[in-house]
């Protein structure tokens, strides 16, 4: 028996794994990732990407690939008896990314897989975790890991269930021969899957129910009179529901009931094609090509805490599981590490205490919860044979030309755009200023906006920039200046004084706050220089002069160009507000306004904010900033 220590190890290869393997790395946390099997699986289990973590990925600088390799799908078409309706399910408002794009799992496993590899990071296949415990070595806490691998053949057992979506622990396969590893490790990511070995190890509760409907997942061609270009709904005359998703080189995943079939029998695709064919009547569908086809068991369960001893925490489908309606899977792992990463990196390179890991379940859970829900009455709507929903599913449908006005809203719930979390120690609303409308509140995400100009000196702007082009990361804090009018007052009676008898205008006493409070921050806390990543970024929010027809400058706001403009970005850079959307989003008043500021954590959320750009606003975001990081001993 071997034995290894790493900082952090994570268990599971797939997106969510690879995800945090990735984020952890950029922000110079050295960690293992092992996967069980040993190759790449072909099959794709999640297909869409939605606004929310488009977001995220550019927030790390990885969506261009994604983009590249993917499509953008907005529309839904449903038929119902043979006629079609067509609705922007999927349109939202509110960010850059009005879409969900579409991309097979095993793309994405790729892309991340890359990225990983060009940080120096390769996956350790063929390592199976066996069991987990935290021990206290030299009076510190650690996770003592076992891994095995297979010594011939691969880890897969032969009593291994194949109906995609169970979530019990498979029983060990006798006559095998393995080598063992025992792995420190300061953290354990288990990104293990519904299976998740941690959890069990762990005994962490999943409570939750198996849904009587089964479903037949298939991927392949097929040849039908109905278009399939977007996410298409199918109800036929049977009642029963045909989901079908474009894939790219003209295949398409079908999700189809079969609750009226057993999953035991043998499944064929002439099976397949009767169950198709019946849902689609009276269209024409016929299967060209079977690539995948399987039973779906629909579980929904959500663990009872995401994490032991802050030290080994669960994340993905070891967490939750639901059904697929939504397409919400893979976007609610990813999320979840991209919450826990940054706190851990704050946590190991000691700037934070490990209290601020608790913040992960407390966030994380409820979320799922939404998701759960959400997801289960999509799937009630779509796919039940009660009555009740039958007439449900038939009023949707029926009338969904004009309940496209009420989309906005679902929308923006199913591209996950309004997870809010809840107060706590990292986010804390003001102690004695009223709070704002909760679409402004702590723990909300941090809103994008429309064009933001860089101004230049004498007057001039570049091109237009977005809010969410600027809070890059990860692992920064984004302090947000929104100064309203506030600069283009000059020196008057309410003029403060320097040391030296200087006269200090309002731009140049926001510019001395600032300053002294990143120079203050930064000589406290911040990462390993090796990362070249600052933990402080500041950015300059104005709004334009109503009266200078919203491009030409006038005299007091050039002396803003000229102190701020050709700062370096994260350094207090000045943006104007062209549209003054972005003011809205964050609820900060524009005209005779005192101006706010907005800390944006390291994954985007709202972590705090005070009304004014004073110096006793930066008084407050220091307080803040002291109340969740710590000194470096």
């Amino acid at each position: 028996m071997s034995s290894s220590q790493i900082p952090v190890l994570i268990s599971g290869a797939g997106p969510v794994g690879l995800f945090a393997a990735i984020v952890l790395s950029k922000l110079n946390i050295p960690c293992r990732i092992i996967e069980r099997d040993a190759t790449v699986s072909p099959l794709s289990k999640a297909l869409s990407i939605h606004a929310r973590t488009l977001e995220i990925l550019d927030q790390v600088d990885m969506i261009d690939s994604f983009l590249q390799q993917g499509h953008p799908i907005s529309n839904f078409n449903v038929y119902f008896n043979g006629v079609l309706s067509v609705f922007p399910g999927l349109v939202n408002s509110i960010s850059h990314y009005n879409y969900a794009l579409f991309l097979e799992q095993i793309k994405t496993t790729s892309i991340l897989t890359e990225k990983l590899r060009a940080l120096g990071v390769q996956v350790d296949r063929g390592w199976e975790l066996m069991d987990t415990k935290v021990i206290v070595e030299d009076g510190n806490e650690i996770v003592e890991t076992t891994l095995r691998r297979a010594l011939d053949g691969s880890n897969r057992r032969a009593t291994e269930s194949t109906v995609l979506g169970t979530v019990e622990l498979e029983e060990d396969q006798a006559g095998k021969k393995y080598e063992t590893e025992v792995v420190r490790s300061l953290y354990l990511i288990a990104a293990d899957g519904g299976k998740s070995v941690v959890r069990h190890k762990l005994n962490i509760g999943f409570p939750g129910q198996t849904l009587s409907n089964n479903v037949l997942l298939f991927d392949g061609k097929v040849e039908t009179d109905l278009d399939l270009t977007n996410i298409t709904v199918i109800n036929g005359g049977n009642n029963q529901t045909m989901n079908v998703f474009p894939l790219s080189n003209g295949a398409v995943r079908i999700m189809v009931d079969a609750s009226h079939l057993d999953p035991s029998q043998e499944l064929t695709r002439e099976t397949f094609e009767k169950v198709a064919q019946e849902a689609a009547a009276p269209a024409k569908f016929w299967v060209k090509e079977v690539n995948w086809l399987t039973f779906y068991r629909v579980n929904e369960r959500r663990a009872e805490r995401y994490s032991h001893k802050n030290k080994i925490f669960i994340a993905g489908d070891a967490a939750h599981v639901h059904s697929p309606a939504g397409g919400q899977g893979m976007n609610l792992g990813l999320q979840d590490v991209y919450n826990l990463t940054w706190k851990i990196a704050l946590v190991h390179q000691g700037m934070a205490e490990p209290k601020i890991l608790d913040t992960y379940g407390e966030e994380r859970g409820p979320v799922a919860d939404d998701v759960i829900k959400m997801s289960s009455n999509m799937f009630a709507v779509g796919f039940s044979q009660n009555l009740a929903r039958r007439i449900l599913r038939k009023t949707i449908v029926t009338f969904a030309s004009v309940l496209i006005r009420f989309i906005s809203v679902p929308a923006g719930r199913v591209s996950m755009l309004t997870i809010r979390y809840p107060e706590n120690l990292i986010n804390q609303p003001h102690k004695s200023q009223p709070a704002p409308k909760e679409e402004w509140q702590v723990g909300q995400r941090a809103h994008d906006g429309g064009s933001l100009l860089r101004v230049l000196t004498q007057g001039a702007h570049s091109d237009a920039t977005r809010l969410h082009q600027l809070i890059t990361g990860p692992g920064t804090f984004h302090i947000l200046v929104f100064t309203s009018d506030m600069l283009r007052s000059t020196a008057s009676s309410r003029s403060l004084v320097d040391k030296n008898g200087i006269a200090l205008t309002n731009e140049s006493r926001l510019i001395k706050d600032m300053d002294s409070s990143l120079q203050s921050w930064r000589s406290q806390w911040g990462y390993d220089p090796a990362t070249e990543r600052s933990l402080f970024q500041a950015h300059i929010l104005a709004a334009l002069p109503e009266t200078v027809g919203g491009t030409d400058f006038d005299d007091p706001t050039k002396v803003v160009a000229d102190a701020l403009a050709n700062r370096d970005q994260g350094e207090g850079r000045v943006y104007w507000d062209q549209t003054k959307i972005v003011h809205e989003r964050y609820g900060v008043p524009v005209k005779d306004g005192a101006g706010a500021i907005i800390v944006i954590r390291p994954d985007s959320h709202i972590g705090f904010r005070v009304q004014g750009a004073g110096q006793p606003a930066w008084q407050d975001v220091d307080t803040y900033f002291h109340s969740i990081l710590c000194s470096r001993p």
